[in-house]
């Protein structure tokens, strides 16, 4: 019977083991494993082997129907290799704690203790040939925290066929156990990636995992793994590290990556997708494989921590120490170096993609191209357009913050005097070029907009899969937004340039708000007041408008209008309502109307035959493009023309096509 050298129940609880890492315990068995076989191939050529044996819940998980849903969970595993056994010497260091009894290959000698972390108990049994004795001996015994004694028997045996040593992990401790895939395929490929320098060696043991299939690792990574003959040196300061290019045809690591070692385990995973822009996961796709750097050197190896789940290297730069982000930035350009060829492909098809859609959707961003290349550059190749643009969008704004913080730093800095002006000619030159930029970029989105806005109008004024067509809400809102005024809505929220330029600068505008704020009383569609003049000293009531517009609009196609009902009707109506100075607007103010008072109606819809007969009675006239009717009435001083939808389309194409020619849409 022996005892550890240490508190074993204090060790095992400082030992760090994050619960997103529950095979850290079963890779130092495995690696305890090759070791051992690395020691006996030291006398004996006999090729290694470890069997790894997947333990599951023995019930079995059976839905309703009888079938079963899904495969049981994994409780442990067993271990078995052939290597040197648990002889006196190993025995030793099983024992004693932070051993350097294998501190040549980088063994810390605190492994077996993350058995206890993840596991109840260890069982080890060794069976192996005694060099003293020359006698075949079974040492016997179990690890657990119930007991700080090693209890271990150890007797003779018959005569065996070889050496065996089998340790079985038993019970998962529920924080581990439900991390841990269910998959044994997924799990081989995990002992790949964490042995993948020892599996290179042409010594390497034969790896199985045996559960309802079986799989050899060895097998597994020769079919899936290319890599370089030579790995590529990388010089860090003082440091020299290794790195070696490998492919990897495995969906399942989902993306491309750098693993950094130590000691021949990988200990931390980089993912490059986020180091390198252009290196997206659609390289699986394309090539039929993801890449893999293993990065390894003494700097690495001297700096891992006791339980090799990290290191204790800074993350981020600091002044003399070599951190992990000089690692990760040396290697990266080398791996770029690597998939040069791939990487440019990727990022030209991402860049004319990107000149593409600012030339065809968004034109407001054309001046990044040339301003912010850098940050173009960053943005990932396979995003979606909603992506795409609002990735733009941020570098919009940086570039306005930049171009905004330079003008000031210019300001700030000039003296007046000529040859203080020479010196920042050319700071201005520039400066001038991105601000003159920066403008038409805005003025080329604020183009666009108006194409769109043309387009929804003529899809809106279409019927519809139901036969029917849209209600007036549909064009009334496009034009302006309903039950809002001037005062509540920014400039360009409103889209009265489809049927003048001018109304835009009206001094008040409302649309679908009542006469007196009052829900009952009538309310025009769109009413706009400009041009106030004074007339008396009143605060209130003391200004008169020169001009009121009302705009009536109607559902597309509509056909049922009579001599009592129809939009000329409403509009005169209107006037006599405002004509008689005692409706207020939506502020309570008079909207006060005297004889120099010009109104300007129009009824905004489709010229029907019934609505062309009602015109026709009352005198009107046909437009010269015969796509609208005014007449001019005279005692109520208003003109009204009737503005059917093709002629407004029409009126405005014609007016902004300069502008959309100048835009290429």
């Amino acid at each position: 019977m022996a005892e550890f050298s240490i508190d074993l129940a204090g060790r095992v609880k400082n030992f760090d083991l994050p619960k997103n890492q529950p095979l850290i315990p079963l890779f130092e068995a495995i690696v305890n494993s090759i070791y051992a076989i690395e020691e006996r191939q030291l006398e004996d050529s006999k090729n290694g082997y470890i069997n790894i044996h997947i333990v599951r819940e023995p019930q079995e998980v059976v839905g309703l129907d009888g079938i079963n849903k899904e495969i049981n969970e994994i409780t442990g595993f067993t271990i078995v290799d052939n290597g040197v056994g648990l002889n006196d010497s190993n025995m030793k260091s099983f024992l004693q704690s932070d051993s350097t009894y294998r501190a040549d290959k980088g063994g810390k000698g605190v492994g077996r203790f993350s058995w206890l972390k993840a596991f109840s108990k260890a069982e080890i049994e060794s069976v192996y040939r005694d060099e003293i004795d020359n006698v075949w001996v079974k040492r016997k015994f179990d690890f657990s925290l119930n007991n700080l004694y090693i209890d271990d028997s150890l007797e003779g045996i018959d005569d065996v066929p070889d050496n065996k040593t089998c340790i079985k992990l038993i019970d998962y401790l529920p924080t581990y156990r439900k991390n841990v895939s269910k998959n044994a395929e997924t799990i081989a490929m995990k002992i790949m990636q964490h042995c993948m320098i020892y599996l290179m060696s042409p010594k390497c043991p034969i790896i199985t995992i045996l559960d309802e299939e079986k799989y050899c690792i060895n097998d597994m990574f020769e079919k899936i793994i290319q890599r370089e003959k030579e790995a590529v040196k990388i010089q860090i300061g003082k440091e020299e590290f290794s790195l070696l290019n490998t492919m990897v045809q495995d969906a399942s690591l989902g993306g491309s990556k750098l693993f950094l070692y130590a000691n021949d385990r990988m200990v931390k995973p980089i993912d490059l997708d986020r180091q390198i822009v252009d290196l997206d996961k659609n390289i699986f796709h394309d090539k039929g494989f993801y890449y893999v750097g293993i990065l390894s050197g003494k700097y690495l190896d001297n700096n891992v921590d006791m339980n090799r789940t990290s290191f204790d290297i800074p993350e981020n730069k600091e002044e003399g120490e070599i951190s992990i982000e000089d690692i990760v930035t040396f290697a990266k350009l080398q791996v770029e170096d690597y998939l040069s060829d791939y990487l440019s492909n990727v990022r030209e098809t991402k860049n004319e993609r990107i000149k593409k859609y600012i030339h065809t959707n968004a034109p407001q961003f054309s001046h990044l191209l040339k301003y912010m290349p850098d940050a173009i550059n960053m943005i990932k190749p396979t995003l979606s357009d909603t992506k795409l643009d609002e990735e733009l969008y941020k570098i919009k704004r940086k570039f306005d913050l930049e171009l905004k913080q330079t003008n000031e730093e210019i300001i700030d800095k000039i003296d007046v005097g000529t040859e203080n002006l020479d010196t920042y000619k050319d700071k201005f030159k520039e400066q001038f070029e991105k601000i003159s930029e920066a403008n038409k970029a805005a003025l080329a989105e604020y183009v666009a907009h108006r194409k769109i806005i043309l387009e929804l109008l003529k899809k809106g004024i279409l019927i519809k899969d139901d036969g029917k067509f849209n209600l007036e809400s549909y064009v009334h809102n496009l034009i302006y937004p309903m039950r809002r005024t001037s005062d509540e809505i920014e400039f360009e929220s409103h889209n009265l340039w489809l049927i003048d330029e001018r109304l835009a600068y009206c001094e008040f505008i409302s649309s679908d708000v009542p006469f007196d704020n009052n829900p009952k009383e009538n309310r025009t569609d769109i009413l706009m007041l400009d041009r106030p003049v004074a007339i008396s000293d009143e605060a209130n009531n003391g200004k008169e408008y020169e001009t009121i517009v009302i705009f009536e609009l109607k559902r597309p196609m509509r056909n049922d209008y009579n001599l009592a009902d129809n939009p000329i009707e409403q509009l005169l109506g209107y006037v006599d309502k405002l004509s008689t100075n005692k409706v207020t607007d939506k502020n309570g103010r008079i909207i006060r109307v005297g004889n120099n008072t010009q109104f300007y109606l129009y009824a905004v819809c489709d010229l029907t035959s019934s609505l062309i007969k009602v015109a026709e009675h009352n005198d009107f006239k046909e437009t010269p493009d015969r796509l609208g009717m005014y007449k001019y009435h005279d005692k109520k001083h208003a003109y009204i023309e009737i503005l059917s939808f093709n002629k407004i389309i029409n009126d405005a194409e014609k007016r902004n096509r300069i502008l959309f020619d100048k835009l290429g849409i």
